[in-house]
Formats: C-alpha cells, structure tokens, sequence
C-alpha cells in the first residue's frame, strides 16, 4: 500500500516520504550503541588484541542464541584463536537460507535484509538496531578519518527503487532531509540522462558522494568529455558495492578534484577492508576476521568472520569475493600478514586464460581504457574456457573494423593466441536487479 501511493504522489510528497524513512533509519542507526562503538573505535590502541577479545565473544554468543550454532560449536569450551579457526565449520549462502530459521539468535526487533545475487544466489538474512548501529559507527569512523563528518551535505547512489515507472520528469532523485542526503537512483543514470544528474550536482553542492562505483564513474567520464566546470569540491568520494579500478579512481579523482577513497563490506556485514590516508586497502580487524584461501598467483578467495552480525551470525562465511595480495602469503599467515593490492570483488569478477591463468578486471579496463573515449561501455562475459563475449556501447561512425582490430591486439597479450573474441554491439549493458552494472562475468567458475 505504501508503495502504491508512493508511486501514485507528486514529487515533493515523495521527498517527504522519503524524509520520514531517513527519520526511521537514523532511530535504528544512531542509538546508543552507534555511540559507544564509535568511542571504543577511537580509543582503541590494539586493533588485534580487540579482534581477538571479539572472536571469542562472538563465539560465545551464537553459540548460546543460535540453535543453529548452539549445535556445530557445542564442544567448544576454551578460547579459539585464528589459527584454529579453521577446524571449525564453514558457512556459505545457501546453508543460510536453507537454516535461516535456526541461525539467527534472536526473533525481536529483527530487520529483514536481502542480497542482490549477483552470484547466481541471492539471500535472506536479518539484522537488529544493535548490529546496524555498530556498522554505521564503523563507516562513520572510517569517513572521519577522511575528513567527512556525520551530517555533512551528501548524495549517495543506491539500488532501491525510488523513480516510478511512470514518472516523465527527468527527475531522478529524492531529498532524505533528516540525514540531508540526496539520493540519486542507479537505474536512471546514463546516456543522456547523465546531464540531469550532473546539474543537479552542481545546485545541490555534495560535500561527499557515496554509492555505486560503476554510476559515479559515469558521471564523471561524462563531466570530464563534456568539460563541465562543477561549482563545489567534495571532501572525499566513497564507491561501494562494485569493485574500483585504478582507471575508475583517476578518472572521478579528475572530474572531482577530491580524493576517492576504497572501501569493502557486504549489506549483509562482512568486516570491512577500507583505503587509509596514503592510499593503502588495509583489514579493519576490529570488524572481524578474514581466512584467506588461494586461487591463483596473489589472488585470494575470502572467508570472513563479521563481528556486526550477532544477529544473523556470519563465521567462517564464504562470501563469495576474493582480493588481491602484494606478495603470496606464509603458511602460517596471521591477520597482520595480510597486505591487499586490490579488491577483485566477486569470485567471477575475473576471466580465465588457457595460456596465461586469471586475467582481472583491472587488466580488461586498461584495455577500454586504450581504446579512447569511442567505448561508452562495456562487458565482459566468459561462457567457455577459450571463448570472450565482448559487449561494447559505442559512439557512432565509429570503424568497427579498426576498433576491434585495437581490442583483439590488446587482448591477445592478456589472454594468448587461443582465446576467440565476439563483439556484440548494444545500446546500453543490462544491469542487476540490484540495479548494478557487472563489468566481467564469468559463468565457468
């Protein structure tokens, strides 16, 4: 009902919908609890001595709330330290939802959440004021150090539907007061809808930007060929939700003229893996634990423990991402040992070469990248082993012929001699549900 006469009411009425939902969230979001975790943050002095103190309170937890864990960790009667993580058992998506009944450690004030399946698996899993509230601590002591404060002017890019269907404004944004946040819709931006979003840019004057890194991108490619003068300078810009390439960086680093800053979670609360200062990803220990497990060369799969999610216990999940390390890690490796090069995102966010192994996404964009501006967008999607469907949105006049020649001599080095190459030419790259835009695909892992 309330979505019918949301869809059904004039924009202004909308923003004030929208406005009362932002009073709902910051009731969950900033309790007491948002505030003690965040002064705990800021006092802390060893993030591992507390990582570890937090393990084995989590451990206890489940096991004595959930029914689920209550069983799988009954013999555990000492402290468990991350080594010996790994004779405990594993979580993944599906046991989740098969045992979501029985997991979760409490039945009130629960909050339901749902993940976008992008894998193929999406999910059901639920959270309470005090988890949440403790998250948004922790992304708000990770802003901080960024110089972006709780209250400042922000648009954020999300995946909830909040342009109707039948709406014929080019109006693709509401105004959540309360938070004084605008949010922009993902669905909406693109091609020639991209200079409504950036004048608005420009009227509204963000102090940051947070969201989807694919939308961000766009809009910054588009004020970057467009050589759009913008009137504000934000602190900084957070992409979330969709790996970050180092092109991507530069490019909105140039349009903005303000420091992009990483940053890894899930909706539903892995740890967090953020950018610090000097441009370096580190592990945030105080948000859980992360178990790595090789594929390839320094590339990891993770498996992390999240201390935010007493709710809907996430230990020893496998969530389905992977990273990239400077250097292969020790046997042995402790939390300490884990230096990340790059966030890869979804174990399929990378291809396979017969020749020459992984082949990443940061490889494939210097290769857009190489092409020039005549590339609007493009995919990358990988259904066989020695076969690359290459989905490109491209200017028009452009000479097909001499573009692909470009591509395939660039792709010949990533992947060998093997590889075969289709060009399908579209007008725009279909997005997920969740309203993001995957740059590779590949269904053979």
């Amino acid at each position: 009902m309330l979505d019918f006469i949301y869809n059904h009411s004039p924009i202004f009425f909308q923003n004030i919908m929208v406005s009362v939902k932002g009073k709902q969230f910051i009731k969950q979001r900033y309790t007491e609890h948002y505030y003690n975790e965040l002064a705990e943050l800021k006092k802390c002095s060893d993030k591992y001595k507390l990582q570890e103190e937090r393990l084995n309170e989590f451990i206890i937890y489940i096991k004595e709330n959930s029914e689920y864990y209550g069983k799988l960790l009954n013999d555990i009667n000492k402290p468990i330290s991350f080594q010996n993580l790994k004779l405990l058992p594993l979580l993944e998506k599906e046991m989740i939802n098969k045992h979501l009944d029985t997991l979760v450690t409490t039945k009130e004030n629960l909050i339901r959440g749902q993940t976008g399946g992008s894998t193929g698996v999406g999910m059901i899993y639920y959270t309470t004021p005090y988890d949440m509230s403790r998250k948004f601590a922790y992304l708000d002591y990770f802003k901080e150090t960024h110089g972006v404060y709780k209250g400042m002017k922000r648009v954020s890019i999300g995946g909830k539907a909040i342009i109707p269907n039948m709406q014929k404004r080019k109006v693709f944004w509401r105004y959540n007061k309360p938070l004084n946040q605008m949010l922009f819709s993902a669905y909406h931006a693109d091609g020639d809808n991209l200079k409504y979003y950036v004048k608005q840019l420009n009227k509204f004057q963000p102090e940051t930007i947070d969201g989807f890194t694919t939308v961000i991108h766009r809009m910054a490619k588009y004020i970057i060929d467009n050589q759009i003068k913008l009137n504000f300078k934000p602190v900084a810009i957070f992409p979330t939700a969709e790996a970050l390439t180092d092109e991507m960086k530069i490019d909105i680093e140039k349009a903005f003229n303000c420091p992009v800053r990483n940053q890894y979670a899930s909706s539903e609360g892995a740890p967090f893996i953020t950018e610090n200062i000097n441009g370096e990803l580190e592990i945030n220990p105080e948000t859980g634990i992360f178990e790595l497990n090789h594929i390839q060369g320094n590339i990891y799969e993770l498996i992390v423990t999240g201390f935010y999610t007493t709710t809907t216990p996430l230990f020893r999940y496998k969530i389905g991402d992977s990273v990239e390390l400077y250097e292969k890690l020790p046997t042995n490796y402790s939390q300490k040992d884990i230096k990340i090069k790059r966030i890869i995102g979804r174990n399929n966010d990378f291809l396979i070469s017969n020749e020459r192994g992984i082949v990443t996404n940061i490889n494939l964009s210097t290769v857009i990248r190489d092409a020039g501006p005549s590339i609007k967008n493009s995919q990358f999607v990988q259904n066989k082993s020695d076969e690359v469907d290459i989905y490109l949105v491209i200017e028009k006049d452009i000479n097909i012929e001499k573009l692909e020649k470009l591509l395939v001599s660039k792709l010949k080095i990533r992947f060998g001699e093997t590889t075969k190459f289709k060009f399908k030419y579209v007008d725009s790259i279909a997005k997920t549900t969740g309203g993001k835009t995957r740059f590779t695909i590949n269904n053979i892992v």
